[in-house]
């Protein structure tokens, strides 16, 4: 009995899954997806609007400069503001700003009145505040808010899409794909985000914006009008985000559709000329995500009890959204279903075995002939998704990626099911104990690529053979022209072969 119950469950949730992929499939044919790719000069050709670009920072002195030294130079946009939020009690991280401040005067620093960890929403809020008060005094006013996280790597093109976009468009709403940087081969843990969010942002948003209207936020590359910040914040007496809720983001983007406010999800190829040999590219944000089973827990467990158990009792069920809201609730039940059911996959396929090929005298394991439909029907839809896994994660990372998305898949479930029994742990206490919450920050770490380039930039500045206003200009050069880092300061006679080599040298060793 409790096998056919696993069965009847597994199937539900294959049906559920099997929806997106019919509609995704739908569209390929009919390009519903297909969006025309945009060059650059007709992104340069429209006028710019003013921008803030919105990031918290908690206890993140290791990482903050050197992706701020990363993203700035890169950035193809002039009108824009970088605000990032801080706490007085976090004087490492605030310090570290100080000296991008040092160089960027766009970049500019908020230190909330709270010391820190409050909780994400709690930071942001603060900025958004802060940003009021210098658009009044400074008599300027920002047409869109842009979120982000310290380790994103924001796409150069990213700020000219936007602004071109919502000056085109009806949208208040706008998400960009997020996506992971590649891991290493054997790198399960990693693995498992490339191979989730590969599947999200090449296949799920469409559906989600086609179907439902409801693209949730991602909290980085996410983009608004001022006018919702506006919105909320008198709606909210000025704190546009809820600070107890874990996952502010998810809410931000149903909050927008339960408004019946437009949300769309942009995925937008962009190259440099009209030239049908130019390459194209897609504008996304990357960024590294947990690399140990510990850490992963520990992120999706925020997202597991934001999404799943606050999001049910802060929105219930509103009309016209009970089907994807249940989508995205599914976890408690949805993961323990999908583990039992390989469990089960597994067991009857070897105990038929070993019943066909060398004990016939064996009993059937079920012996209703329904149940055996029910079983292969199931073990068919489990081959469609570990296909659909894998043509996803291939779309981005390659045959062998892919490939290896299908032996991750069940790892991933794992991975799921603890953080939601852990977030529903932590839940059932917060209720009874009445203590909120509390956030439980992802360390950050640098992007393979960014470590490796500033790594030269800092030991040259280190050894006083290259001031911080050389590197800047070196980096803005490599982003117009291209080129590698050393080559670009020894063109530019800042520094000589030798010193080059000895740094990487040293720093190799």
């Amino acid at each position: 009995m409790a096998i056919a119950i696993i069965a009847v469950f597994y199937l539900i949730f294959a049906l559920d899954d099997l929806f997106f992929d019919c509609v995704y499939w739908l569209g390929r044919m009919f390009n519903w997806w297909e969006r025309p790719v945009v060059t650059t000069k007709e992104l340069k050709d429209v006028s710019e609007w003013r921008i803030a670009i919105v990031t918290p920072a908690w206890k993140e002195q290791d990482v903050i400069a050197r992706m701020l030294m990363y993203n700035l130079p890169r950035i193809d946009y002039q009108r824009y503001d970088y605000w990032i939020g801080t706490y007085k009690n976090d004087p490492d991280t605030r310090r570290e700003v100080d000296k991008v401040r040092s160089v960027y005067p766009n970049v500019r620093k908020v230190v909330t009145d709270n010391d820190g960890p409050t909780s994400k929403a709690d930071c942001v809020n603060a900025v958004l505040a802060a940003i009021a008060e210098h658009e009044e005094r400074a008599g300027l006013r920002y047409d869109l808010i842009i979120f982000h996280d310290v380790e994103d790597l924001i796409h150069p093109q990213e700020l000219r899409l936007l602004n071109w976009y919502f000056r085109g468009e009806g949208a208040d709403f706008v998400q960009l794909p997020v996506l992971s940087t590649p891991p290493y081969w054997y790198d399960f843990v990693a693995g498992t985000y490339i191979d989730e969010f590969a599947e999200q942002y090449t296949k799920n948003m469409f559906v989600r914006e086609k179907v439902w209207g409801f693209v949730p936020s991602a909290g980085v590359a996410t983009c608004v009008r001022r006018s919702v910040i506006d919105q909320l914040m008198e709606e909210r007496n000025g704190v546009p985000f809820a600070t107890n809720s874990l996952t502010e983001d998810y809410d931000l983007g149903l909050g927008l559709t339960v408004q019946g406010r437009p949300t769309r999800y942009l995925h937008q190829y962009v190259k440099s000329s009209e030239e049908p040999s130019a390459p194209e590219e897609l504008v996304a944000t990357w960024a590294p995500f947990p690399q140990t089973f510990k850490t992963a827990v520990r992120q999706r467990t925020r997202w597991m009890a934001g999404i799943v158990f606050q999001g049910w009792e802060h929105w219930g069920w509103p009309t016209g959204l009970n089907w994807i809201l249940a989508h995205d609730r599914r976890g408690p039940l949805g993961y323990l279903v999908v583990l039992a059911g390989y469990i089960l996959v597994v067991y009857y396929a070897g105990y038929q075995w070993i019943k066909t090929f060398s004990r016939p005298e064996l009993p059937d394991l079920v012996q209703s002939p329904w149940f055996q439909w029910l079983f292969w029907i199931g073990f068919l839809f489990m081959l469609n998704r570990l296909l659909q896994r894998a043509l996803a994660t291939g779309r981005l990372y390659g045959f062998w990626q892919a490939m290896l998305a299908i032996f991750r898949t069940p790892f991933s479930n794992i991975v799921n099911l603890v953080a939601t029994m852990r977030a529903a742990l932590q839940y059932t206490r917060s209720r009874r104990t009445g203590i909120p919450m509390s956030w439980d920050k992802t360390e950050h770490s640098l992007p393979p690529q960014v470590g490796a380039q500033m790594r030269l930039g800092e030991r040259l500045i280190e050894e006083r053979k290259l001031t911080t206003q050389q590197l800047v200009l070196a980096l803005k050069q490599q982003r117009e022209h291209g080129g590698q880092l050393g080559a670009i300061l020894v063109n530019q006679g800042v520094v000589s072969r030798d010193d080059i080599e000895i740094i990487v040298k040293t720093t190799k060793s």
